[in-house]
């Protein structure tokens, strides 16, 4: 019998996994605001040399929900490095969701059977998911690139995912290559689904609902999963619903973002320790925020070095008229 898929809307929207970003701090602010459809983590490393597989603040990490909201929890590794035994373990503190990731384009995850690597080995695909879909309870899913170099060799696992018995499949129609380079493809992303009976949830360079409407006309997907889109602008979802008018420039830009910056601010504080590891996590979002016209705002807050200082130039933006 197949797992049911973790949402119930007709056309999800899924925050997507991203490596230094989606903490449980940035999840629980997201969750508040904007209530995606399906949240992720962060990749929980599976560590074979270590002493334990995973990490207690991944641990954390993975078991820390929002109310209402599917969380599903990024795996990467390989069979030989014990992400089974990680899944393991995971499942025992009670994970239901479990994604794989084929799609990681930096560092070692490249040289070896993990993330954007599995593509050197494809027939190490199908038995990894296989041994997986036995141990996990809820649903099983694989966020991919399409190759490391050739953009067509997803064409040579689609077969593997299926066999498998994953529940959905999350594209993100670039190579590992590219990493963030040219335009993602998503003429791909509609002959994948073609070819595939799987639920496909599209994802890259969907940066406002004008863009989000033209990939789900283009493709057929099942629903679309926000990345960088959504940190550079946390209304995304709602713009997309049709619950908030398109984004707006100036000072009225300046105010959204002012607002869910030091409500993020605010959640770091909660979660990492000292204003020098709470404004480096803030950074990290501010990199992905390029509006031209406040540039000289973000660059005014990457200088701070203390949390209240940060704190008190966010509150003077939401008084500006």
């Amino acid at each position: 019998m197949d797992m049911p898929v973790p949402w119930t809307q007709k056309q999800p929207l899924m925050l997507a996994p991203m490596q230094g970003l989606t903490n449980r701090a940035l999840r629980a602010v997201f969750a508040q605001s904007v209530r995606p459809d399906v949240l992720f983590t962060e990749f929980v490393r599976v560590r074979p040399r270590a002493k334990h597989l995973i990490a207690n603040s991944d641990f954390i990490e993975a078991t820390t929900t929002a109310p209402g909201i599917p969380l599903i929890v990024q795996v990467i590794g390989s069979a030989d490095e014990g992400v089974v035994q990680a899944t393991k373990d995971l499942v025992a503190r009670g994970v239901e969701h479990i994604n794989v990731n084929m799609g990681c384009p930096f560092g070692r995850m490249t040289s070896v059977l993990a993330g954007g690597g599995m593509f050197r080995s494809p027939e190490t695909v199908e038995p990894l998911l296989a041994e997986l879909r036995r141990l996990v309870p809820g649903s099983l899913s694989v966020k991919t690139r399409t190759g490391i170099d050739d953009e067509r060799k997803i064409f040579q696992v689609l077969s593997a995912f299926e066999n498998a018995g994953i529940d959905f499949l999350a594209v993100h129609p670039r190579t590992v290559a590219q990493k963030y380079k040219g335009a993602a493809n998503h003429d791909l992303t509609r002959e994948i689904i073609e070819h595939t009976s799987l639920p496909v949830i599209a994802n890259g360079d969907i940066r406002d609902e004008i863009a989000a409407a033209r990939v789900l006309e283009q493709t057929g997907a099942r629903g679309l999963m926000l990345g960088r889109g959504a940190i550079a602008d946390p209304k995304l979802f709602e713009r997309i619903r049709g619950h908030a008018p398109p984004r707006p420039s100036g000072n009225e830009r300046m105010r959204e973002l002012a607002l869910h910056l030091e409500r993020l601010l605010r959640a770091y504080g909660d979660v990492f320790h000292g204003d020098a590891q709470v404004i480096s996590k803030l950074k990290e979002t501010l990199a992905h925020i390029e509006d031209p016209e406040l540039a000289r705002w973000i660059k005014g807050m990457k200088k701070q070095k203390q949390v209240a200082a940060l704190l008190q130039l966010l509150a003077d933006a939401q008084e500006v008229y």
